[in-house]
């Protein structure tokens, strides 16, 4: 019998590839994904949902993240500091810790080459309406309608979503908050591109 110490970090324990990353993104529960590079590395290019914490500042900003989250990490192609930081959440008893293997440049390349993957920016802009009404169809008003909500799109401006709550999402109290920001959230990462949600 093997004795395995679980005290110690495993790092191939927590890595996942670019693929895996852009899977996990689509779960109903989607992962927190942290960039982890300088944030202007960040704004020059980044995977759409991710939030920016440099990984100097993590420890900093460790209060902020739900320790029982999915928490997945990515920076440049140097796994050992990403791996360091995954250690680091680990041994502060996160619970779900991956880091992407190859960073942001694998991340990106995974994504233009992906089939599965629709990035607004190269889609005719004519298209972007039946995209992102494709988007709100498959995904958000489902999840509205379980509770006995629904939303009306006003007007579709380029990558700005004009929208009316109707049913139970009409005068909710996290309908300008919480539930806005699930929408925002959700289209942003089916199309590779931040989307505006404005209530009309």
């Amino acid at each position: 019998m093997k004795f395995v110490n679980n005290n110690v970090f495993d790092k191939s324990r927590h890595e996942i590839d670019s693929k895996k990353c852009l899977d996990e993104r689509k779960k109903n529960m989607p992962p927190i994904i942290l960039d982890l590079r300088s944030q202007d590395d960040y704004k020059a290019e980044h995977l759409i949902g991710a939030h920016s914490i440099p990984a100097e500042a993590l420890n900093n900003n460790i209060n902020q993240i739900p320790p029982y989250a999915q928490i997945i990490l990515y920076a440049d192609a140097d796994d050992e500091k990403t791996a360091e930081s995954a250690k680091m959440l680990v041994e502060n008893k996160f619970s779900d810790v991956s880091f992407v293997k190859g960073g942001i440049s694998g991340l990106l390349k995974e994504l233009e080459d992906s089939k599965d993957e629709v990035i607004l920016s190269k889609v005719p802009k004519e298209e972007w309406p039946k995209k992102i009404e494709d988007v709100l169809t498959d995904k958000v008003r489902p999840t509205l309608a379980s509770d006995g909500g629904g939303l009306e799109v006003v007007k579709i401006d380029e990558d700005k979503v004009y929208i009316n709550y109707q049913g139970a999402c009409n005068g909710c109290a996290s309908a300008a908050t919480g539930t806005l920001n699930f929408i925002k959230n959700t289209l942003s990462i089916s199309l590779n591109h931040e989307i505006e949600v404005i209530m009309a």
